[in-house]
């Protein structure tokens, strides 16, 4: 949730980022991971710091120099002086207005009472797939055998065609449409099948793009799985490749699945 932060706040999407570290707090929280609880709450500061938002910024500061000083973790320091910094600054430009935020607030979202909504709406996350599985130059040759009584047949047919002629693209294309037909009847160790297949398929040729596009439906599918940590692997590879293929099509796609995945 960290790296999809940062990409959304390297795109401007301040709020997402913002969404999706507190969000990462509050499992670091859970977890009892209170260092790097300490550590994204700074980090959630310093982009309020990037907003203007003062007041927000020192709420964060104080509540990670709260565990800091817990720990007794050389952040404390650094934490220490961003609230001495912002919090005269508020003194000299605002007459002392929010004076009264410099404290630790106990009624924060890391209260355990707070109820965080992690329902997973497969209709939603199956039409992000189709998105990005559109933007493989192969799939609009196969993407209409979805609109079939029985779709899986035909690509089942469709594949066995494209194997018998060693189109690797085109198996893999079919292999990610499988997947996705399989995911959306929540049949998701299915689809997990179908998109590891696919992956092994854009490897034999090096197809970099469609390697980034398998690795994202099988983190997907893991995480759906409840295999969290190896899911999020798999998905922070593949943001990894689809950087380095500056592709803004497949990032943006990429990202709208990454939010529908773990939540708006």
């Amino acid at each position: 949730m960290v790296d999809i932060a940062t990409l959304q706040y390297e795109n401007g999407d301040i709020n997402d980022a913002l969404g999706f570290l507190e969000k990462s707090v509050k499992i670091y929280h859970e977890l009892g991971f209170a260092e790097d609880e300490a550590i994204i709450l700074d980090l959630i500061g310093d982009v309020y710091i990037g907003t203007d938002d003062i007041p927000n910024a020192l709420d964060y500061y104080n509540r990670s120099l709260k565990l800091c000083l817990s720990l007794n973790m050389p952040l404390k320091a650094e934490v220490t002086d961003k609230i001495k910094k912002y919090g005269e600054y508020l003194q000299i430009n605002e007459d002392g207005v929010n004076k009264g935020k410099l404290g630790f607030d106990d009624e924060s979202f890391l209260s355990p009472d707070v109820d965080v909504d992690y329902s997973i709406d497969y209709v939603n996350i199956g039409k992000k797939l189709d998105d990005i599985i559109s933007l493989l130059d192969e799939s609009a040759v196969y993407s209409t055998y979805q609109e079939f009584r029985n779709p899986m047949a035909q690509l089942e047919e469709a594949y066995e065609m494209a194997h018998s002629i060693g189109d690797e693209n085109g198996e893999g294309a079919i292999l990610l449409i499988m997947g996705d037909l399989s995911l959306k009847d929540e049949k998701t160790k299915k689809s997990l099948e179908f998109f590891k297949r696919s992956l092994n398929s854009y490897r034999k040729i090096g197809d970099m793009k469609g390697q980034a596009i398998s690795k994202l439906m099988i983190g997907t599918a893991l995480f759906l799985l409840g295999e969290t940590e190896e899911g999020s692997d798999y998905l922070r590879k593949s943001m990894d490749i689809i950087k380095d293929l500056e592709d803004v099509n497949i990032e943006k796609a990429a990202l709208a699945l990454l939010k529908s995945i773990y939540g708006d």
